[in-house]
């Protein structure tokens, strides 16, 4: 499945801000955690929640090319996935740094 992402150059620039921005706020999460203005429940969300319901799709979304003769489709699902992902991530990071 990585090797399609890896095929497309669009796809794969779009993985890497994903996982860039994902790990940034795992960190502000834990660093606050760790200071003690959050929970561990907090952290655990943080490793987590991002994974399962942020880069899973996406790497579905990936495997998915393979049925779509055009790929058009699935990569406009893909990319508007990531842009919403990114848009989420900045947010929650920008909410993170404000508290």
């Amino acid at each position: 499945m990585l090797a399609l992402i890896s095929h497309h150059l669009g796809m794969l620039v779009a993985l890497w801000i994903v996982l860039i921005l994902t790990g940034l706020n795992l960190v502000v999460q834990v660093i606050k955690g760790l200071t003690g203005r959050g929970s561990w429940q907090d952290m655990a969300s943080a490793a987590t929640h991002p994974l399962l319901h942020h880069i899973l799709p996406l790497l579905i979304l990936a495997g998915l090319t393979t049925l779509d003769p055009t790929h058009f489709l699935i990569l406009i699902w893909y990319y508007l996935a990531a842009l919403l992902v990114i848009i989420a991530d900045l947010l929650n990071l920008s909410q993170y740094i404000k508290r």
